[in-house]
Formats: C-alpha cells, sequence, structure tokens
C-alpha cells in the first residue's frame, strides 16, 4: 500500500473503486493451477475438486466438501504439460508408498496448459486410462466405471475406476456427438429415463463431444446458458431447494455452458469459479 514493498501474487482490489477504473497490472491477471486449487483445498474446509475444466486458457470448477470423504482423505494436485509426463507421474503414484496409492479423482487437459489433474487415496480399488473407445466395454465387463474424462488433441483420456461408491454398480452409457445440438438433444433423452451426465469433455482434433451418463437414483436437474450471470443465477436458486453441481462444461464451439446438479444427502454447500486465467 505505501508502494515500498513488491506487488503480492494476487492483486488486491480498492472496495471503493470500480475494476474498470482500476484494472489489474498485467502480469497479476492470472494464476498458477497449482495454486489455484491449493486456495480452495485447505484442511480447515476439507474442500474437494468436485469438478474441472479448461476453456479458453481458463479454469472452471467447482469445490465442495462431502461426508462421503470425511474426515478428507489424502489428496494431492498438480499439472502436467505433455501426455508422457502425466503418465509416469499417474503410474508412480498408483504405485504409491507403504500400500497408500492415489487415484485419479478429477481431470481435464489443454493442448496449451497441460493435464491437470487431482488425485484421491482409497478412491476405490483399481484404476486405468483407457484411450480406445472400444476397450470400455472390456473393462466394464472387469468392473471398472467411467469415473472421468478429458481431451486433447484427437485423443480422449477416459479413467475408469473400479468399486468407488459413487459408482459402484451403476449401469453406464456413453456416446459421442458432432454438434452441440445433437449433444444436447441425446442427453435430454437419456434424463428422462434416469441416467445424469457424469463426464463430458470436447475432442478439438476429431470435432466430437464425448459424454458420459450414469444411472443414479439421486434427483438431476441440467441445463445450458449462454451468459455467466444466468449461470450463477439458477445455480443459487437450484441450490436452496438441494441440488449440488456435479458438472459444469463450456462447450468451445458455441461457448455455451453446461450445469448439472444433483440431490446429495452427503453435500451442504459448494464453492464456483468460472474463467479464472491461468498461467
Amino acid at each position: 500500500m505505501t508502494g515500498k514493498k513488491p506487488c503480492p501474487r494476487t492483486e488486491p482490489m480498492y472496495s471503493g473503486g470500480n475494476r474498470s477504473d482500476f484494472p489489474i497490472t498485467i502480469g497479476y491477471d492470472s494464476v498458477e493451477y497449482i495454486d489455484l486449487i491449493g486456495s480452495h483445498v485447505t484442511e480447515y474446509d476439507e474442500n474437494i475438486l468436485i469438478c474441472q475444466s479448461f476453456h479458453k486458457g481458463c479454469f472452471i470448477g467447482c469445490f465442495a466438501p462431502s461426508e462421503r470423504y470425511s474426515p478428507t482423505f489424502a489428496v494431492s494436485w498438480t499439472i502436467r504439460k505433455d501426455y508422457d509426463s502425466f503418465l509416469e507421474l499417474v503410474r508412480k503414484t498408483w504405485k504409491g508408498k507403504n500400500g497408500t496409492s492415489e487415484q485419479i479423482y478429477s481431470l481435464t487437459c489443454d493442448e496449451n496448459l497441460g493435464f491437470g489433474v487431482f488425485f484421491m487415496q482409497n478412491y476405490g480399488r483399481d484404476q486405468c486410462i483407457v484411450t480406445n473407445l472400444s476397450h470400455i466395454y472390456e473393462r466394464w465387463k472387469e468392473g471398472f466405471e467411467i469415473t472421468s474424462c478429458a481431451a486433447w488433441g484427437s485423443n480422449i483420456y477416459i479413467i475408469m475406476t473400479k468399486d468407488t461408491e459413487e459408482y459402484r454398480g451403476r449401469h453406464q452409457i456413453w456416446f459421442i456427438s458432432y454438434t452441440w445440438w445433437e449433444t444436447y438433444s441425446k442427453i435430454n433423452a437419456q434424463s428422462k429415463v434416469g441416467y445424469t451426465v457424469t463426464g463430458i469433455c470436447y475432442c478439438t482434433g476429431l470435432r466430437q463431444y464425448f459424454v458420459v451418463m450414469t444411472n443414479i437414483p439421486e434427483v438431476q436437474s441440467s441445463h445450458y446458458f449462454d451468459d455467466t450471470t444466468a449461470v450463477f443465477n439458477w445455480m443459487n436458486e437450484q441450490h436452496h431447494v438441494g441440488y449440488h453441481p456435479t458438472v459444469i462444461f463450456m462447450d468451445p464451439t458455441l461457448d455455451k455452458t453446461l450445469v448439472v446438479m444433483t440431490t446429495d444427502e452427503n453435500r451442504s454447500s459448494y464453492e464456483f469459479i468460472f474463467d479464472c486465467k491461468l498461467k
């Protein structure tokens, strides 16, 4: 404040001013992925990273505590610039130390930012990464379920986990589509017969949407929006009547936002981050 000390890593804003009149200094308008996650996942709030995605160099995600993981299991998070370094890290993490391995709970990736991954200890009994869609059926037969997905270039990375509390014994379907309207139409059709979106990503190289839907007993509600104000208002309204966000996805072709919320007796609150610029 006196000008005698260096600017902090996150620039403060004067409460009596307007952001348009006092723009953030160049170089202080973005944050490192690791720092961003660490500011919302602490020992005090017991948050976990419910969902995440990258969109045009920005982070979109939801953090929340869950009694399903209370007290919170050991978690960690990081980002890797390419698939080889990501896979090397994952294999080490799966192997773990003293029998305490960590599994991927949430994954997102972007050609410019890299692979953002959130790990959790004791999340399921086994895990694998599937890149060939035909292999999904084989893994289903072995007891694995799709728990996360992300796309990079012409590749779709599907995280499949065995024996998680959320997905154990629940039937899943997946599909690919080539337009947002086709995607949303299929989502609506499956929603009417009890399926909820539990994973979605867009593969820029193939120009395809990959969608996973799971048959879950919880009541679900979903909507897509053209602007962020509508997103905030709808999420707030739904939360007041017992819904909690589970998927937040911004379509990169039309910039529309899909939000999926479900009832969940294990959750009571959430923190939502939209379009936070990453370094």
